[in-house]
Parts: C-alpha cells; sequence; structure tokens
C-alpha cells in the first residue's frame, strides 16, 4: 500500500477570500511561524504517478511545498498576485482558538492551533518528495497564489 501524507495545504488560504474581500486584511494567529505548505496541484499529481507507475509499490511520501513560509508571507504573495494591499492582522491564541471554534469541534481546534503555534520539526520540515515523483520541485505558495488570485477580487 502506498501512502502519502501532505503538510497544510495552500488552499487553506482561501478561507481568507471573505476578510481579504471585506477589509483588505488578513486576520490569522502566529503571524511568523512557518509551513511548508503544500500545493493541492502537487498532492494531485504526486498521487497520479503513484496510482499508475509500479515503482512506488509500498512507499510512503511526505507531501510538502519546497520552503516553509509564514502566514504574513503567504498574505504578500496574495497581495502580490491580486496587485492589491493587503494588511496583516496577528490574533492572539485566544482570538484564533474563538474564531476556529465557529466551525471547528474543540479537538480539532486544539490540534490546529499546536500545529500552527508550536510545529515540531517535523512539521516544518521540507520533504524532497515531490522532487524524486515528479522530477521537478514542488510549487511554492506564489504560484498557488497566483493561480487563485481572482478569488479574493
Amino acid at each position: 500500500m502506498e501512502i502519502l501524507r501532505p503538510g497544510g495545504f495552500a488552499s487553506n488560504a482561501l478561507a481568507w477570500v471573505p476578510m481579504v474581500r471585506e477589509t483588505s486584511a488578513v486576520q490569522a494567529p502566529f503571524g511568523d511561524i512557518a509551513l511548508p505548505v503544500v500545493d493541492p496541484l502537487d498532492i494531485a499529481e504526486v498521487a497520479a504517478a503513484v496510482l499508475t507507475e509500479d515503482a512506488h509499490a509500498g512507499r510512503t511520501y511526505e507531501i510538502t511545498g519546497p520552503v516553509p513560509t509564514t502566514p504574513r508571507e503567504r498574505v504578500a504573495e496574495i497581495a502580490a498576485a491580486t496587485g492589491r494591499p493587503l494588511e496583516f492582522v496577528e490574533l492572539t491564541p485566544a482570538e484564533a482558538r474563538s474564531q476556529l471554534s465557529a466551525f471547528m469541534p474543540p479537538e480539532v481546534v486544539d490540534g490546529t492551533l499546536a500545529i500552527l503555534g508550536n510545529p515540531t520539526a517535523a512539521e516544518q520540515a521540507v520533504s524532497p518528495h515531490v522532487g524524486q515523483v515528479l522530477g521537478r520541485p514542488a510549487r511554492g505558495f506564489g504560484e498557488w497564489a497566483r493561480r487563485f488570485a481572482a478569488a479574493y477580487a
């Protein structure tokens, strides 16, 4: 059995669309803690290769973006992609807990805040697996932001 283990998805930034449209700002916690978010297109392409090529039988792949980026940096990438200035507003952990509790069960909120606020070295590590499977580097958050810039308009 092949196993794909993607990290945080770049597309989670779509949750920021309403804030960007309404206030030209993004409110998020832990603005300077970096994680190597992965473009879902890379996940799909790795999955297609793993499912169709015999060389991957029994392997486990960690799927990450090419570099860790912070929420503040991701907001800057969205601003660059959309051509509009955006402000990053850092939430306190308590404010973030309140915001996330509106749509997540408590145990998921706890896990999410733990990863975002105090990630392990493994959660911050960049994996070479996208490059090994696809023969090209993983896509960065900026590329994802350019593809989805219209969503923030």
